[in-house]
């Protein structure tokens, strides 16, 4: 996540040059506030910027708020229970 921040920084700061940043995270492992590496790397981020960064964690469990876990009914639909297999 942020490795996309640094790249996506240019041109989020040409677009509307904000002074904090509102990330919505689902409590997955990768992203969790539990994560020492994860939280140094978005606060050495936030200092170099010079900006703020806010975590907004969804409730455990409630993926309904996550609108990319939408995302997944629509694909096991699509799929119609079919294994998927790599190429």
């Amino acid at each position: 996540m942020v490795d996309a921040l640094h790249n996506l920084w240019p041109r989020i700061k040409q677009l509307v040059d904000p002074h904090t940043i509102v990330i919505n995270a689902d409590n997955g492992p990768e992203n969790s506030s539990r994560r020492t590496q994860f939280i140094k790397r978005i606060v050495e981020f936030a200092q170099s910027k010079k900006i703020d960064v806010c975590l907004a964690y969804y409730p455990p469990y409630h993926s309904k708020y996550n609108p990319v876990e939408r995302v997944w009914g629509v694909l096991e639909k699509h799929w119609n229970g079919q294994l998927l297999m790599a190429s």
